[in-house]
C-alpha cells in the first residue's frame, strides 16, 4: 500500500486532494512564472483528468468553470429579486456571491498569489458561510417566509469556522475538504427536506428539478466525504465529484429562477381566475368549470342578495362591498370544497352539485340561505341583517349546461316573487311564468339625516 501525501491544491470549495505516489507522474520542476498551473490536473502531477466523451480539462479550467458558476447564479438571482421580490433571493445571490469569491481565494491562493494560511482558512470559513447564506434563501423561497431560526444556519458555519482555525484544521488538507463537504452534504441535505415537505402545498414541477439537483450535490459532496476519509476506498475520485458539483451548481441556479416563474405564472392564473373582492372563482372561471357532458344528479343553483341595492343606496358600495364579501364566505363555508362555486356578477352567485336529488339539492340552498341570515354588519348604530333568494334546478336528462343554469335562474325569480328569503326547486308546472321577473324593493325611511354612509363591519353571529 502507497503512502499518502497530501499537496497543498485546491478543488475550488471541494478543498484539497489526497495524492498517492502511484498517482504522480514524475516532471521537472517548473520556474513560477510558466505555464504548469494551467497544465496541471485536480491534484495530480502532470496528468489531466479525464472526464465525459474522454476529453480532458486542466486544473485552471475547472476553477474558471467553478467561479463562472457561482457568479452567474448569483447576478441571476441579485437580477430576479429585483424583479419579482420573491423572498431568500437575496440570501441565495449573497451565498453564490461568497461562494464565488471563496473559489477565487482558493485560486489565487494555488498559484502562490497569497499565503497558505490565508487562503485555506479564509476559502474553507467564507465558503461553509457562504453555503449557509445559500440554504437559508433556499428555505425562504421555498416557505415563502422568514423565521428568526434561519439565522442558526450562519451561526453553525461560523461556530466551525471558528473551531477549525483554532484547531489549525485548515492546514491539513484532507481534514479541511473532509469538514467543508461534511457540511456542505448537511446543509444540502436540510434543503432537500425542506424543499420536498413544501411542496404538498405547492405542487409546481420546478420543485422536482430544484430537489434533484440539491440531492445530486448533496450526493457528490457526501462521496468527497468519503474519498477523503478512505482514499482508497472511495466510490469516486475527488476531482470528478468535483466537476459533477459545477454542473449541480448551475442546475440550482436554473431551477430556482424557474420554480420564480412558475409561481409568478400560478399568482397570474388565480388573480385571472378569481373575483377580486370576494376571493371566490370570477364568472368566466366558474361557467368555464362546469362539465360539459352532464350526468343524473348535477344541479345548478343560483343565489340572490336581497335587496342588494337598498344595501349601497343607503349605507355606501363601501358597505355594500362589505356585505358582498361575508354573503360570499358564508355561501363558500356552507356549501363547502365538494361544491363549484363562483360569483356571476353584482350580487348573484352560481353553485354547481353533483350527486344530487331534488331533496339534498334544496337542502343545501336552505343550508347556504341560513348562514347568510345569520350574518350581521354593523353600520353606526344599526346593523345589516342579509338575507338571500335561491333557485335549484336538477338536470333531467333533457338540457345543456347553459339550459340548466337558466332554469335554476328560473327557479331564483320564483322565489322573488314568492317574498324572497326563500329556495325554490324548477318544476315543469304549466302556470309557471318563465319570463324574466324584477321586484322592486319598498323605500327605505331610514336614510342618514347627515347624508353621510356610516362605517360596516361585521358582526359576530
Amino acid at each position: 500500500m502507497h503512502r499518502t501525501r497530501c499537496r497543498p491544491t485546491t478543488l475550488g470549495k471541494l478543498g484539497p486532494v489526497a495524492v498517492s505516489a502511484s498517482d504522480r507522474v514524475s516532471r521537472p520542476r517548473q520556474v513560477a512564472n510558466d505555464d504548469s498551473f494551467k497544465n496541471r490536473s485536480l491534484g495530480v502531477g502532470g496528468s489531466r483528468p479525464r472526464f465525459a466523451f474522454g476529453q480532458t480539462m486542466d486544473l485552471a479550467t475547472v476553477l474558471l468553470l467553478h467561479k463562472s458558476s457561482f457568479i452567474v447564479g448569483a447576478i441571476c438571482f441579485f437580477y430576479v429579486r429585483w424583479r419579482s421580490k420573491e423572498p431568500g433571493l437575496d440570501f441565495l445571490a449573497i451565498g453564490y456571491g461568497l461562494l464565488g469569491f471563496a473559489s477565487t481565494l482558493a485560486g489565487a491562493g494555488e498559484q502562490g498569489a497569497l499565503p497558505y494560511e490565508v487562503w485555506t482558512f479564509g476559502s474553507f470559513s467564507i465558503g461553509v458561510t457562504g453555503y449557509a447564506l445559500m440554504t437559508m434563501g433556499l428555505l425562504r423561497l421555498s416557505g415563502r417566509q422568514s423565521k428568526p431560526a434561519d439565522w442558526l444556519l450562519p451561526a453553525i458555519a461560523l461556530s466551525l469556522s471558528a473551531t477549525v482555525g483554532g484547531m489549525h484544521w485548515h492546514a491539513d488538507n484532507q481534514i479541511r475538504a473532509a469538514l467543508f463537504n461534511g457540511d456542505t452534504a448537511a446543509f444540502l441535505g436540510f434543503c432537500c427536506f425542506v424543499i420536498l415537505k413544501d411542496f404538498f402545498p405547492e405542487r409546481l414541477p420546478a420543485r422536482w428539478g430544484l430537489l434533484a439537483s440539491l440531492a445530486a450535490a448533496m450526493g457528490f459532496s457526501a462521496l468527497v466525504v468519503v474519498k477523503m476519509i478512505a482514499p482508497h476506498y472511495g466510490p469516486i475520485e475527488a476531482r470528478y465529484a468535483f466537476f459533477m458539483l459545477i454542473i449541480c451548481h448551475f442546475a440550482i441556479a436554473l431551477f430556482v429562477i424557474v420554480l420564480v416563474q412558475e409561481r409568478a405564472e400560478a399568482q397570474l392564473k388565480r388573480l385571472a381566475n378569481t373575483d377580486v373582492l370576494t376571493g371566490i372563482p370570477n364568472r368566466q372561471h366558474f361557467l368555464a368549470s362546469i362539465p360539459n357532458q352532464l350526468r343524473t344528479g348535477d344541479a345548478f343553483v343560483m343565489i340572490d342578495i336581497d335587496h342588494f341595492k337598498g344595501v349601497n343606496d343607503r349605507y355606501g358600495h363601501e358597505a355594500g362591498d362589505v356585505v358582498l364579501v361575508g354573503v360570499a364566505q358564508a355561501i363558500a363555508a356552507a356549501a363547502g370544497s365538494g361544491c363549484m362555486i363562483g360569483r356571476l356578477g353584482g350580487e348573484e352567485f352560481g353553485l354547481f352539485l353533483r350527486d344530487q336529488t331534488e331533496a339534498t339539492g334544496l337542502a343545501m340552498a336552505e343550508q347556504i340561505r341560513r348562514a347568510v341570515k345569520a350574518l350581521g354588519f354593523a353600520a353606526g348604530k344599526e346593523t345589516i341583517t342579509p338575507s338571500v333568494s335561491a333557485g335549484v334546478a336538477l338536470w333531467r336528462g333533457d338540457c345543456n349546461a347553459q339550459k340548466l343554469r337558466d332554469r335554476a335562474d328560473q327557479a331564483l325569480h320564483l322565489a322573488k316573487r314568492g317574498g324572497r328569503d326563500r329556495v325554490e326547486l324548477y318544476a315543469d308546472l304549466p302556470g309557471l311564468d318563465k319570463r324574466p321577473f324584477s321586484v322592486i324593493p319598498a323605500a327605505d325611511t331610514r336614510h342618514s339625516s347627515s347624508g353621510q354612509h356610516p362605517r360596516v363591519e361585521q358582526r359576530a353571529a
